[in-house]
């Protein structure tokens, strides 16, 4: 009762005329940043952060707006992967693979139709899952000390190095730069100036606004200017002209494989550091293992294969949030993004954030809700219309870009050396990803590189310099546990991948 009684007054909240008009204005955003390939929701979450600290929102207001671009996002990056062949952002690899096919075969309304329901019910599962268990993983939360946090976090810098599509010495490079960002400036424990150079814009650290827009919307400017039409391929669907007549008949055929692709994607979506691509790849393959000898050979335009993925993608996205706000630790680059501009509005997410500050978690529970519907609404009303969004060219979209960071940053700091920083930044990003290094494990160590640090010190300080300080309780043994096998399953995969001859 006590949750239904918290969550009718997050409604309330939510309800409100301004957390109304963030909603509809963070989905729309959403929608659109995921439409168009290579720009993912942390771009469009980037832009706004120093749109909701100029105008002070509220917390739970600009949380609500943040996790509607998320969501959104999600929602719309299969857009562009079944009208154009191009994931909008790697949550929808796999949906290609039947959507496209679909599409050339003049199926694209009922393949977008098919992937937006599949997408509802996969965020509700996830929203129905942080209603009911967000208390019972803060209570959980409450329990960990310095040590337990130290683990945790090793933890997720691990699963980020396992997991990831990228070899493991790229994902490594780009984690120990985060790292290298987060500690510059006043080290609180020496009082001495890391990597400052004497620059006093550095002293206090790198701005969060700063390297978040350099790594995501100065480098995706650059990508754009280098391939002015996104990447995209020659042949791409621009109307949509099939009806959706069978939409309930079809949906109801296919229910298991939605509800199992959406148990996939919220598992893997409570795991720090697997993300949606894990997610949308493992559904597709399980699905695939499942269904195969069933009516039409999936790669052909299968429908099971097309919502499977789409399902696990949204119920990751949503199911993110559980270890993000009842234990403090984001598991993607985009709730890495959460994370600090919870921060910056002087919100330390975690067990304290569910105990202190409830409303915060409930209002935006309940937004969840309401976008997850209204997304299903427009996604099912409206998808004729899609194919104008991936004709916005390049070539419009860069500079507008260009100068929303440089206005965002400079109305923040002031200063003209930061935003020096922030283009070094974005060069820095841009060079990464032209060698296909990964953004995720880079901004995932920046955030998580401070409180690591302060945590290990602390716990030190607590064991009187003992080192067995970290094995005391029996979380942490746990957690050092979990990564000595996740070490050792990597270990093992790749011995057996080498083993394996070449075809």
């Amino acid at each position: 009762m006590e949750t239904v009684h918290l969550l009718g007054q997050g409604m309330a909240l939510a309800t409100m005329p301004v957390n109304i008009l963030m909603l509809l204005v963070g989905i729309t955003l959403g929608m659109l940043v995921g439409a168009i390939p290579g720009i993912s929701a942390a771009n469009g979450i980037a832009l706004m952060l120093p749109v909701t600290y100029t105008f002070g929102l509220a917390p739970q207001t600009a949380l609500i707006l943040y996790a509607a671009i998320y969501y959104g996002a999600k929602y719309s990056s299969r857009i562009s992967a079944i009208l154009a062949d191009v994931p909008g952002d790697v949550g929808s690899f796999s949906t290609r693979n039947e959507g496209y096919p679909l599409a050339l075969a003049g199926k694209a309304g009922k393949a977008l139709a098919l992937t937006a329901v599949s997408s509802f019910v996969g965020g509700s599962i996830a929203i129905l899952l942080l209603t009911f268990t967000t208390a019972l993983f803060a209570d959980i939360g409450g329990s960990f000390g310095p040590a337990e946090y130290v683990a945790l976090i090793a933890f997720v810098f691990v699963l980020i190095l396992s997991f990831s599509s990228t070899l493991f010495i790229k994902n490594l490079i780009s984690l120990c730069l985060g790292l290298m960002i987060s500690v510059v400036g006043l080290d609180w424990a020496t009082g001495a100036f890391r990597y400052t150079s004497t620059i006093p814009e550095l002293f206090d650290g790198i701005d969060f606004i700063i390297v978040v827009i350099g790594v995501f919307a100065l480098s995706e400017s650059f990508m754009l200017m280098e391939k002015p039409d996104g990447g995209r391929k020659p042949q791409v669907v621009t109307a949509i002209t099939d009806k959706v007549d069978d939409l309930s008949m079809e949906c109801w055929r296919l229910k298991w494989s939605c509800l199992r692709a959406s148990i996939v994607g919220l598992l893997i979506g409570i795991l720090p550091g697997a993300g949606a691509y894990v997610a949308n790849i493992a559904a597709y393959r399980f699905e695939k293992k499942v269904g195969a000898g069933k009516r039409q050979a999936f790669g052909r335009g299968n429908l099971r294969g097309l919502i499977a993925p789409e399902a696990a993608n949204s119920a990751c996205a949503l199911g993110a949030f559980l270890p993000l706000m009842a234990l403090g630790i984001p598991g993607s680059a985009t709730t890495a993004v959460l994370h600090g501009a919870l921060l910056q509005m002087n919100i330390d997410p975690g067990p304290g954030l569910c105990r202190a500050h409830p409303e915060i978690i409930w209002t935006m529970v309940a937004s969840m809700y309401l976008g997850n519907l209204l997304l299903l609404l427009v996604n099912i009303r409206m998808f004729r219309y899609f194919p104008k969004l991936l004709a916005i060219p390049g070539w419009v979209l860069m500079p507008m870009i260009v100068v929303i960071s440089f206005v965002s940053v400079y109305a923040v700091s002031q200063s003209i050396v930061s935003l020096l920083i922030m283009v070094l930044i974005g060069l820095l990003a841009y060079g990464l990803r032209k060698f296909s290094y990964p953004l995720a494990p880079l901004i995932l160590g920046y955030v998580l590189g401070k409180p690591f640090e302060d945590n290990f010190r602390i716990a030190l300080t607590i064991g009187g310099g003992q080192i067995d300080q970290f094995l005391q309780s029996t979380i942490a043994i746990s957690l050092w546990g979990c990564i000595l096998f996740s070490v050792l399953v990597k270990i093992v995969v790749q011995w057996r991948n080498r083993l394996q001859p070449d075809h």
